[in-house]
């Protein structure tokens, strides 16, 4: 008994020492600067240029669509008003929307106070959308998709070989080097973040090198020991809320100078912008491969409703009105994916 005891004693001390796992003191820290390469001193850990963290910390899909839209593979930025599909024009007036003049409420003072204000607020909304830039994605632009749609086959039918590629195929493959190109990018984060992981961990419990000092092996073989605490990454990145990250560290792992600790920061912090990535690239995977789906299907389905057209001329006009319906889908969909591309994050 009076071994247990004993025991249980040391386990105490030994817990209430540095043995403790690091923890997060307090979770008020307002910001954190973020350093590329080259800030020196023994701090350096970070590899990334000033350009790539810029991009990761506010446009995390530049590096794919480049900075400037306008020489970009995949999205080009047009004015909203050159944007010339079915129901993406804003109405001007209020007749465009709603004819409400026959209403025998709307002869009433405040219905006509309404609806004036309505009235300018449509026709200030049509001026400030038109002078817009909106991103649309190369080779999937609306004109493009009416003629996908528009010149529709069925599979084993289509004669635009003789010609080049059909729209349609130009636009698959758009997307199918649009998916590659993302899904590249994604396992590039993947290793480069394992890596990082892995020498943020090394760096913080002083992993035993050439270079080791005497004073980091030492503290190398009391963590081998027990005696010292295991610092492990979730604790290293719960610190980047902490306004007392700094003091936590050092206490951690006293042999952590305070260039080594700010660069150990700055380390952590790049690998969960990295991660952070990753979620805007499964999205947009998503959408590729949705997009690609749905342009396959509507192609295929209005190859069908126009043969069977061709056989009953009272179908024709079921056939152009699903075409148009068809058109603006997709053109809400490759608009919502080329707005994903160039996403801009505010807050880190």
């Amino acid at each position: 008994a009076s071994a247990a005891a004993a025991a249980a004693e040391d386990g105490s001390a030994l817990w209430a020492g540095r043995a403790r796992p690091l923890r997060l003191s307090d979770s008020r820290c307002a910001s954190r600067r973020l350093r590329s390469v080259g800030g020196g001193g023994d701090g350096d850990l970070v590899t990334v240029s000033h350009e790539a963290l810029r991009a990761l910390a506010t446009h995390p899909l530049e590096q794919l669509v480049g900075r400037d839209a306008e020489r970009s593979t995949y999205v080009l930025e047009v004015a909203a008003s050159e944007v010339s599909a079915i129901g993406t024009q804003p109405a001007h007036s209020l007749a465009e929307i709603f004819d409400v003049e026959a209403h025998p409420h709307a002869s009433t003072h405040v219905a006509q106070e309404l609806l004036a204000r309505l009235g300018k607020d449509v026709a200030a909304y049509a001026i400030d959308y038109s002078g817009k830039r909106t991103p649309q994605l190369l080779s999937l632009q609306p004109e493009d998709l009416a003629e996908c749609v528009q010149k529709a086959c069925l599979p084993g039918r289509r004669h635009d070989s003789l010609f080049g590629p059909s729209r349609l195929d130009t636009a698959l493959k758009k997307l199918a080097e649009l998916e590659k190109s993302l899904a590249e990018l994604r396992e590039r984060d993947d290793a480069t973040a394992t890596a990082d992981v892995r020498r943020a961990v090394a760096v913080a419990n002083c992993a035993p090198s050439a270079s080791s000092s005497r004073d980091e092996l030492a503290f190398a073989l009391r963590q081998l020991a027990g005696h010292e605490a295991r610092i492990r990454f979730p604790h290293l990145s719960v610190q980047l809320l902490s306004n007392g990250a700094e003091a936590a560290l050092s206490a951690a792992n006293p042999t952590l100078s305070p260039g080594r600790i700010d660069g150990l920061l700055q380390l952590v912090a790049v690998v969960m912008l990295r991660t952070s990535r990753r979620a805007f690239l499964a999205a947009a995977i998503s959408d590729v491969r949705g997009l690609r789906d749905d342009l396959e299907l509507k192609v295929h389905e209005q190859a069908r409703l126009q043969e069977a057209a061709g056989r009953a001329q009272h179908q024709a006009s079921a056939a152009q009105e699903q075409a148009k319906r068809s058109v603006l889908e997709l053109q809400h969909r490759a608009s919502a994916l080329a707005a994903r591309l160039t996403t801009r994050r505010f807050t880190v």
